[in-house]
Formats: C-alpha cells, sequence, structure tokens
C-alpha cells in the first residue's frame, strides 16, 4: 500500500484524481524500483519521488485532458508538497511531464533547470513510472506484476490478470525512455485472456465539468501566472528550435519569430513583478534570436511570394526572375546559417538554461501583485497606446505604420496574456485586431521586400524582374490600404472599447 502526505492528498482530492489508478501505478512503480535499484545503482532517496510522480501524473486531466502533462507539471510547481527541497519538487515535476507522448527533456523547462546529476534522475524514474502507467493502461487495476527476471539484453516481466496481455503491450511501447535510459530491454509475458471483464474506460468523460486552470482566478499572484506562460513559450520556442534546424517547413521559422515575440511581449508585461536583473540579459538574447530569424523570415516570406507571382508576370521576366530567386536564395542560406551558428553557440545554451531558472525559481519574484490588480490598467494603457496613432486616420507607411503594427500586436499579447482569465470573452476583442494586423502585415511584407530588393546585389535582368514584381506588389499594397480603415474602425469604435471595459469588469 502506497502511503501519501497530507499535502499530496490535498491536491489528489481537490483535482478529483483516479485514485484506484494512481494507486496502482504507484504499486507497480515501486516495484520496478526496487527491481532496478541494484542493477543501475538508484539512490534511497530517489524512492519517494517516484511514490509522490506516479500518484500524481494524472493531476492534471480533470483541468485539461489533452495536456494534462503539461498542466499537471504546472500544479506540482505551484503547491509546496512537504519539506521537499525545490529541486526534488521539480524532479516530480519532469515526471509529471515526461509520463505520456514522446519524451524529448532538451524543450522541457523544468528539466533544463536541473542539474546534470537530477536530470539522470528525474529521466530514470519518469522511465519506470512510463512503464507502470502502461501497465494500467485498461485502467482495471487488474493486471498484476507477478514477478521481474533477469534475461539477456534486459529485463522480462512476468504479467498476471485478464488484461495483462493488453495493458503488457501497451507497456513495453512506453519502455522506449526505459531503454534509452538504461540500456536495456524490457519484455513483457502475460497469459492470453480471451473473456476479459469490461473495464469503463477512466478517459471517459463522466458528466463532471473540467476545473479551471489554478492560474486562470484573478487573485492569484501575477508572477505565478508569468512563469506559466514562461514555461509554455519557452517550450514551443525550444520545440520550433529543433524544426527549424530541419529546416523543412518555412512556417517553422516563423513560428519562431512569433514565438521569441510572445515571450518579449510577456516579459515586458511581466516587468512589474520579475527580477530585473536577471530578466535584461535574457531580454537581450530573445532579441538577438528574433532578428536573426526576421533576416530568415523576411527572405522565406519574399521567396515565397515571387514564386506565387510568376503568373502575374510578363513571361519575358522569367530569366530575370529565375536570377532574383537565385539571389534572394543566397542571402536566405546565409541568413539560416547565421542562425544555426547562434543555436550552437555556447551563448545561446546558457540563455536556455538561465531562462529555464527564472521560470522554475520564485527568488527575486514579486508575489504580492495579483492579475486583477494589473491586467486592467495594462490593458488599457496599451489600448490607448494604440489608439493614440490614429490622427484623422492612421499611418500607412514607413515608421509610423510600423509602431502602429506593433502597438496593434503589442494589444493582442496583452489580451492573450490573460487570456486563460478571460475565458472565451476575449475572443471576439482578439479577433478584430489579428484582422488588422493581417492588412498591416501585408503593408510591411511589401516594405521589406522594397527594402531587400533594393539592397540585393541584382544583375540587370533580375533588376529589371525586381522592378515588374514591385510594381505587382504596389497594386496589392492599395488594396491593402483600401481595406484598413474599415478594420481600424472596429478597434477603435466605442463598442471595441465597451468590449474591453467589460473584460477587466469581470476580472
Amino acid at each position: 500500500m502506497v502511503h501519501t502526505t497530507d499535502e499530496i492528498a490535498d491536491l489528489l482530492d481537490v483535482y478529483r484524481v483516479d485514485m484506484p489508478h494512481a494507486r496502482h501505478v504507484a504499486d507497480l512503480s515501486l516495484t520496478l524500483f526496487d527491481a532496478m535499484s541494484a542493477r543501475h545503482a538508484l539512490p534511497g532517496r530517489l524512492r519517494p519521488l517516484l511514490e509522490s510522480g506516479a500518484l500524481l501524473h494524472n493531476v492534471g486531466m480533470t483541468t485539461d485532458p489533452p495536456e494534462h502533462h503539461l498542466v499537471g507539471r504546472d500544479i506540482v510547481l505551484r503547491h509546496p508538497l512537504d519539506d521537499l527541497s525545490h529541486r526534488d519538487q521539480q524532479i516530480i515535476a519532469c515526471l509529471v511531464a515526461f509520463h505520456r507522448k514522446k519524451v524529448r527533456p532538451q524543450i522541457e523547462p523544468t528539466f533544463l533547470s536541473l542539474g546534470k546529476k537530477s536530470q539522470q534522475a528525474a529521466l530514470q524514474l519518469s522511465a519506470i513510472l512510463r512503464v507502470a502507467d502502461g501497465l494500467d493502461d485498461s485502467h482495471s487495476q487488474t493486471t498484476s506484476l507477478i514477478g521481474v527476471e533477469d534475461v539477456e539484453g534486459g529485463l522480462l516481466l512476468r504479467l498476471g490478470g485478464p488484461h495483462a496481455a493488453d495493458d503488457g503491450v501497451r507497456a513495453t511501447e512506453k519502455a522506449d525512455l526505459w531503454r534509452r535510459v538504461f540500456g536495456e530491454t524490457l519484455s513483457v509475458t502475460a497469459p492470453a485472456t480471451e473473456d476479459k471483464p469490461d473495464v469503463a474506460d477512466a478517459a471517459e468523460e463522466k458528466g463532471e465539468p473540467l476545473l479551471a486552470p489554478w492560474y486562470a482566478a484573478s487573485d492569484v499572484p501575477l508572477a505565478d501566472l508569468g512563469r506559466v506562460l514562461l514555461r509554455r513559450h519557452l517550450r514551443r520556442l525550444l520545440s520550433v528550435e529543433r524544426a527549424v534546424r530541419a529546416d523543412r517547413e518555412i512556417e517553422d521559422v516563423h513560428a519562431l519569430r512569433v514565438t521569441s515575440r510572445r515571450l518579449r511581449a510577456t516579459l515586458r508585461l511581466l516587468a512589474p513583478v520579475a527580477p530585473t536583473a536577471r530578466v535584461k540579459p535574457i531580454q537581450k538574447a530573445i532579441r538577438s534570436l528574433a532578428d536573426a530569424a526576421g533576416a530568415v523570415r523576411d527572405r522565406d516570406v519574399l521567396l515565397a511570394h515571387l514564386a506565387e507571382s510568376r503568373g502575374q508576370l510578363p513571361e519575358e521576366l522569367s530569366a530575370g526572375l529565375d536570377d532574383l530567386a537565385a539571389a534572394i536564395g543566397a542571402e536566405r542560406a546565409r541568413a539560416y546559417a547565421r542562425l544555426i551558428t547562434m543555436f550552437d553557440s555556447e551563448d545561446h545554451n546558457s540563455f536556455k538554461v538561465a531562462f529555464a531558472e527564472l521560470m522554475n525559481s520564485d527568488d527575486g519574484w514579486d508575489a504580492a501583485p495579483r492579475v486583477r490588480d494589473l491586467a486592467g490598467s495594462t490593458i488599457w494603457r496599451q489600448y490607448e497606446a494604440l489608439r493614440s496613432h490614429d490622427r484623422g486616420g492612421v499611418p500607412l507607411e514607413g515608421k509610423a505604420m510600423h509602431a502602429l503594427r506593433i502597438d496593434a500586436k503589442k494589444l493582442r499579447y496583452v489580451l492573450e496574456l490573460f487570456a486563460d482569465s478571460f475565458g472565451e470573452r476575449a475572443a471576439l476583442a482578439v479577433a478584430h485586431l489579428a484582422r488588422l494586423q493581417d492588412e498591416l502585415g501585408t503593408l510591411n511584407d511589401i516594405e521589406v521586400a522594397q527594402n531587400t530588393l533594393s539592397s540585393a546585389n541584382l544583375g540587370e535582368e533580375a533588376r529589371a524582374a525586381a522592378a515588374a514584381y514591385l510594381s505587382l506588389r504596389e497594386t496589392q499594397r492599395q488594396a491593402a490600404i483600401g481595406v484598413i480603415p474599415a478594420r481600424w474602425e472596429k478597434v477603435g469604435s466605442a463598442t471595441y472599447r465597451r468590449k474591453l471595459m467589460e473584460l477587466i469588469v469581470k476580472l
């Protein structure tokens, strides 16, 4: 029988955890730990951490089933657990984060903030938990671990119970991390069972409404909400970095640029509560990353639009368009090489670790201001900044247009920062901003194309093709200019202001 502490028992109760499954997985985990401890010199102090992680692995299920491993991670990091050290609590959070889906430790901020030994412990315990969870994939608590035997290259688990065969298959599927971490195989043997009792699917909807995320409450400290969002965005950034390295889809670079902007915006909005000295170098690193990604993205957009536009340009410009695409492609290759060099640098690695440590520790953060203390003034201040661009009409070119576009993005990021507190109520306000941004983005893309082509090293034919292409884009620019006043009217209206005030009042 597994023994729970008061703090863990409270979490299990508050988050309506399926206790029969949690206890069975915990028992199986401890049995596997005992079988592996001598083989791999697992310290005894890790055993209770595995127990806690096993009990809590589904703690996020009643809040967000599709992302319950990440929501559960944030729940574990939010609530003090007995006398556990901060490091041990982070290890447990890693177990919750890693218990499902493919484990990619290098994109998990909580893992990155641990030292090497603690990282190894987190992976070892996660490997055991994944197998134990698979052994109750049926959620029947009928599969028993009869014995653990040494076989050539690894371990054999002897299982019993009517669902043992199916649960065993799932356990071996989830043993991918086991094989990576322990360097040995894991196999199972189970009796064939034709007459299996029906088991209610524990993953089915039980009729109870999902719990609101704890960080959606307006009285939550802004610092706590901020660290949740930073973990979300950094995880996304690191995942996109992997994709950008593969260089298969141009949208991956776009995602990198957008995510870096969201991180910068979030840090800026957290300035009243975040530790300034620790944040400054992180902001600088993100800015450099965004600039490097932007150089690639600008050329990706130009190349893609050139390809789309060929049918609208004279056929006699074909050779010049080929030369033009080749010249921009060469610039893109150089910009991409600079981005990869940045990824590979020690500075970038240090940035990731420092950022992960920032969002997984409350050191230096001001926990006093709550979301409702700052959200309203922050939203309204940014709306006023956006509205100040309207001087009998909004600017549609040059630096003034760019400043308008940036302030529209900032307001959108503010609304998205507090999206969990607002729920669906903010969707319309964000949608109007997004439509305005789309048209301003078209104007910006055209200006970037003009600047890029004017500075490119082009031959005579390519220069003629560039002139024809920019003439086409001017037509598109005029079309966007014709649409923007209507888009702005929505955002600048009294109705829109009332919508924002309704959001603020409900905080």
